[in-house]
């Protein structure tokens, strides 16, 4: 198969009438001319934009791995996408990818040096081709994930987001999901008790916690047995990952607060994910931990369903309530921390931009601080 992947499409013709016309003879140039217009349809439809060239030839065996060591894949970036192989003896070939290092794609029970590759030769990534059965959904391996040209969102699609924070039975500060492109938090208590908070972080006893970049932290001060709850609306493009940090007391492990959102905390409050670890600015080593959970999607539609209350005379109740309230944490696994780039804030220039103006989020990937666990949610027993 004489493919001709790397063809520039500058070079590309229409196929003319005159060539397939009955009167037309089958000929080299003709056939030649259609390949190319599929091969192009291909790069158009499913090209990844990754490809590179093998360093090395594969292991003589099934393990059907394929090493270029002047990759930078992301770990299972490609996982379930297609191989073609576009030089040397196996030119044309399409497998199956399973795994993805930095520097390997693995096809598993492929042995590609049977087939005849070896180091020098060329490959381009597809989107799945080969085991592709539901067709584009778009779910990011059989086809590209929904998003516009180069990351960027209108102005008109930028939308707002809901998340919370809780505090029981203690003072301290918490960070406020959103920061700079938040509204003015709503606050309800578990309880009609008293209690405390301020936009600042001290109280009576002059008790003081100091922060050098911006941020929007609250101070609170909760009575025993009771819970505040701060519910902020913000404005975002975005929701790769979603958060939920739990500050817990090492000792008891009884929960003194939990923060989540659909952004991680440095996401408008300074946008620098190794100055805003956590939302917990006066978080003691010594005697608290930190656990980082983060829930699936269908998790969290689950917890959204059960925060409307049906009765007229009692209040809805927030998502943090129905975690606490229906889950429980599982640390007999700890999961991986994510990989992927996520939101941590909007140019300086976003408000400038007139309506429908492409606006392009600024991304990061976020860094695992060693203090901090991760751990899942997994449902209660119900007694």
């Amino acid at each position: 198969m004489a493919l001709e992947i790397f063809r520039a499409i500058s070079n590309l013709r229409m196929v003319l009438d005159s060539e397939t016309d009955a009167d037309s003879p089958n000929n080299e140039t003709t056939y030649k001319a259609m390949r190319e217009m599929i091969e192009i349809l291909y790069q158009l439809m499913v090209d990844t934009g990754d490809s590179g060239t093998a360093t090395s030839n594969p292991p003589n065996d099934t393990t059907g791995v394929l090493t270029d060591t002047g990759a930078a894949y992301d770990a299972d970036e490609h996982n379930g996408r297609t191989l073609l192989i576009c030089s040397g003896d196996a030119k044309g070939n399409f497998y199956t990818i399973d795994d993805t290092t930095s520097t390997t794609i693995v096809c598993t029970g492929d042995n590609l040096y049977s087939d005849g590759v070896r180091s020098g030769d060329d490959y381009k990534i597809f989107y799945d081709i080969k085991s592709n059965t539901d067709g584009h959904d778009h779910d990011g391996v059989n086809s590209a994930a929904p998003a516009l040209a180069d990351s960027s969102v209108t102005q008109a699609k930028l939308k707002t987001t809901i998340s919370s924070v809780s505090r029981t039975n203690s003072e301290g500060v918490v960070l406020l999901p959103g920061g700079t492109y938040g509204f003015f938090p709503q606050t309800k208590m578990s309880s009609t008790s008293d209690a405390y908070f301020a936009t600042f972080a001290g109280n009576t006893t002059g008790y003081v916690v100091g922060w050098t970049d911006y941020a929007t932290n609250i101070y609170a001060e909760v009575a025993a047995a009771n819970t505040m709850y701060f519910y902020q609306r913000y404005v975002t493009s975005s929701g790769e990952v979603y958060w939920i940090f739990i500050l817990r007391d090492k000792a008891t492990k009884e929960i003194i607060s939990v923060w989540q959102a659909p952004d991680h905390p440095c996401f408008g409050n300074g946008g620098k994910p190794k100055l805003t670890q956590h939302p917990f600015p006066d978080y003691n080593d010594e005697k608290q931990e930190i656990i980082v959970i983060n829930p699936s999607e269908d998790q969290i539609l689950e917890m959204k369903k059960k925060i409307i209350v049906k009765s007229e005379t009692e209040p809805d109740k927030d998502l943090i309530e129905v975690l606490l309230e229906e889950y429980e944490i599982d640390e007999t696994i700890e999961p991986d921390w994510p990989s992927t780039k996520v939101t941590v804030g909007l140019p300086c220039d976003w408000e400038d931009k007139p309506m429908g103006s492409s606006i392009k989020p600024v991304k990061k990937k976020i860094p695992k601080p060693a203090y901090i666990k991760t751990a899942r949610l997994k449902l209660r027993d119900k007694k």
